[in-house]
This record gives structure tokens, sequence and C-alpha cells, in this order.
């Protein structure tokens, strides 16, 4: 399957769930409050925390060497079986850990009851295996699946969700979403893949999910522990803050780590048949379409940031609109970081550069950390997670320009910086010509859009969105 088509199911996957979290967050945000909302996202973080102990670097790995073996059956079953196999052991250490963490942890301890519903989500994560459909490319199933049972989850809360005290059905939803993906992944798996115990070698595997698992764990300390933290040192109202900034913020970097996804399994393909010209090209059109998407993404939520709370949250969750506008930066520190570790680093394996950026952004993360979210509470833990995220990315720049693996774009980005002065203009314009909160969105979006394609296509001459938009076209013309 072309990219094009990769990138559109799992663009279509992306609009569906960024759909589904603008339905369901205003009602859940209103429904459960700050606070009650704060607590499932402490305890979800803190599960989510733990398997990344089980996963180590399982994920990353599978992905890449399911593209690799992808047209030889008998490896792709060894390589499948002995990475399920792992998977498995690590989960069953991860799980007693757990165990004694609630038991003896106060904090864990006061949520008990939804720790131990979490338990589900590591073991099922187990059986998820969304690097096997990932590394094969199976985009169409992985986004009919997904849509399919996140429309049915949608349904759910409206029907199980009636009042504040309802988190903890909120919460049983939420983990339901990993137990029924992973079933039904794992059954479907079978027509592609065969498990066979005695094609199991953990050996090769073990040390790059070691090493690639620290990377993981070492970038957890500047994204979920924040969570994590914020809630030890903080109450719940502060994550609860916090949540509703960083969901926003998830939705819109939703498109670009769907876009990464993509390309990551199609860069492994290309260097393994020696394709050095294609591999470069496939990079430089990545940082065409972030670089001109960024901006104004970034422009229009950090103007409307007051507005798109009260929209979203609604009452209650002033407290996030500061912290949204610290973190909607990370557009453009992320989406660059995204292509440079998942579509560069990681298909070249240059998992040292890779661990070494991790270790640097985890180092600047737990001393901002410790030097402000005590004080300062969910605005303190934004500012960690972009300071720590922009060392990162900044590293990534460095080591890839200093070892020739490719010319990092500045002038590409510096084009698009400074064609985006409109985007700010339209965007303050319409806040104050206009009353609604919802108006001024919508005219302000409608605007920049026209000057969005006008610029690309005729000014800067973006040849792969106009690609995309071309594809797009036919798409829902056919």
């Amino acid at each position: 399957m072309s990219i094009k088509k990769n990138f559109l199911y799992s663009s279509v996957l992306t609009l569906s769930q960024y759909m589904i979290g603008l339905i369901t967050f205003p009602y859940i945000s209103r429904v459960l409050g700050v606070s009650n909302t704060g607590t499932v996202s402490f305890v979800d973080n803190t599960i989510n925390y733990f398997v990344l102990f089980s996963t180590l670097g399982i994920s990353t790995i599978g992905a890449r060497e399911i593209a690799k073996y992808r047209n030889n059956p008998e490896k792709l079953n060894s390589v499948f079986s002995s990475l399920l196999v792992l998977f498995f052991i690590c989960t069953a250490i991860v799980l007693i850990v757990y165990s004694i963490a609630i038991l003896y942890i106060p904090k864990l301890h006061d949520f008990k009851e939804l720790f131990y519903i979490g338990t589900a989500k590591l073991i099922f994560t187990v059986f998820l295996i969304e690097w096997f459909y990932r590394g094969s490319e199976n985009f169409k199933y992985i986004t009919i699946r997904n849509v399919i049972i996140k429309i049915i989850y949608a349904c759910a809360i409206f029907v199980f969700i009636k009042n504040k005290d309802d988190y903890v059905i909120y919460f049983i939803l939420t983990t339901s979403v990993v137990a029924f993906n992973a079933i039904i992944n794992i059954l479907y798996s079978r027509n592609f893949v065969k498990f066979d115990l005695k094609n199991i070698a953990l050996k090769p595997y073990f040390k790059q999910s070691i090493f690639l698992g620290s990377r993981s764990i070492l970038t957890s300390m500047y994204t979920t522990f924040n969570v994590m933290y914020l809630g030890l040192v903080a109450d719940t109202k502060q994550v609860g803050y916090y949540w509703a900034a960083l969901t926003l913020y998830a939705i819109v970097l939703g498109f670009f780590s769907a876009f990464t996804g993509v390309m990551m399994p199609r860069m492994s393909s290309l260097l393994s048949e020696g394709n050095n010209l294609e591999f470069k090209q496939m990079i430089n059109k990545s940082f065409n379409i972030i670089s001109a998407i960024c901006f104004p993404l970034i422009i229009g939520s950090i103007v409307f940031a007051p507005q798109i709370i009260n929209i979203l949250a609604g009452s209650g969750y002033d407290g996030a609109i500061i912290p949204m506008q610290i973190i909607m930066l990370l557009v453009l520190v992320v989406g660059v970081a995204q292509i440079l570790a998942v579509q560069v680093l990681m298909p070249l394996q240059e998992d040292k550069l890779i661990f070494t950026a991790s270790l640097i952004g985890a180092s600047v993360g737990i001393f901002l950390n410790l030097l402000l979210v005590r004080v300062y509470g969910s605005i303190g833990t934004a500012i960690v997670l972009l300071i720590s995220e922009t060392s990162v990315t900044l590293y990534f720049i460095y080591a890839v320009s200093k070892n020739k693996i490719i010319d990092f774009p500045w002038n590409k980005f510096a084009r698009n910086f400074l064609y985006s002065g409109p985007y700010f203009i339209i965007c303050y314009a319409a806040s104050f010509l206009f009353n609604r909160s919802i108006l001024m969105i919508v005219i302000a979006g409608l605007i920049s859009s026209v000057y969005f394609i006008f610029l690309n296509i005729y000014i800067l001459k973006n040849e792969e969105l106009h690609g995309l938009l071309n594809s797009t076209k036919k798409l829902f013309s056919n």
C-alpha cells in the first residue's frame, strides 16, 4: 500500500479520534468535574508509567523487525513469537512491582480500587501487538478496528456516565478499550502469523529492548512521570487542569503522530533495500508538511486558548488556559523531534543518539520537576514539558547535522515562520470583532485556511501539500 494511502488511513483514524475526543471531552469534563478527571488522569498516567516498564522497547523493535521480515514467513513467525514471549515475561515482573507499589505507597493506596481495575490494562497491553500491524503496514485494518471500538466507547460514555461519582465507570470503560483492541488484534493476527514456541529467540532482542526501553523510561521522566509527580505533590484539581491542556494538545499532535507512524516502517524498508536517495526524499517531504502546518496550529491555539478551554472543558477549568498556551508550542518542537527520531534515527538504528537525547531530556525534566511543580502546579508541569522536549529536539538537530545524516532545513522553517504573521492578525482580529467564541474561531479558521492554501500552493509551492490535497479530493470523489 502506498505512503499516501497509509497516511490517509492514519489521518482518518486520527480525525475520528479527534472528533470522538471533541465529543466526549466536553461531556466528561463537565459531568465528572476537574477534581475527578484529575483523579482518573493521575491513576491512568501512573499505570501508563508501569506499562512503559513492561513494554520496554519491544513496540519499536517489533515495528522495525516486522517491516524487515514481512516477506519472509518463517522469520516473521520467529520474530513475532519471540517478542510476544519477551513482552509477557517483562509484564509479569512489572505486575509484581505494581502490586507492591499499590500496597505501600500511600498516594497510590488511596486510589487502590482504580489501580486494581487498571491491572487489566497492564495485562492486555501484552496482546495489543499494534507493532505487528504497523510493521506490516496494515493501516486499513488499524483504522477500521480503532474507529469502531472508539465509537462504541463514546456511546458507552453517554449511556453510563451520568454524574461526578461515575468516574470509576469512566475508568473501566477507558481500560476496556485496550482490552477489546487486544483481543481482536491477537485473534486477527492468526491470519498472517503463527505463534510457535519452537522458534523462540529472546537473546537477539533482549539487549535491544533494554536499551530502547531505557530510552522510553528516560523519555517518560518528562512526559508520563510529569502527571504522576504532579499528582503526588499537588491536589487532583491541578492534575485536572493539566489533563485538560494536555488532552487538547494530544489531539492536535495526533496528526503528526499518524504521519510519522506511517512513515517509520517504510523508511526501514527503504534502508534495508539500500534506497538511500528515496529515504532522503521522504524526510524532505515530511519537513515540508510539518513546517507548513505547525505555525498556524500553534498561533490559533494560543490566541484562542481561553475560548477553546471554555467551549470544550466548561467552567471551572480556567486554570488550564496558561498550561495549554505553553504546551501548544510543542506542536513544532515535538513534530520536528518525531521526524528526526522516528523517521531518521530509528530506521538507521542510531539507538545511542536516541538514548543520549532521552538522557538529556530526563535530566532536564527531573531537575525542573523538583524545582517548579510543587510551587507552580500545572503551569510548572507545562513548563517542564516544554523545556525538556525542546532540549531533546535541539540535540537531535545537533546530532543529525554533526554526523552528516541529513541537512536540517532551517530555511524552510524560517520562511514558514515569516509568512505566518497573517495567521496571528486574522486570529486577533476575529477575537476583537466577534463576541461569540465559536463564531470567532470558525471565522478565523476559514480565513486562515484560505490563506494557508494560497500560501503553500502559490507562494511557497509546497508540492507535498499540493499532492495530499489532490489525493484527498480523489478519495472523496471516489
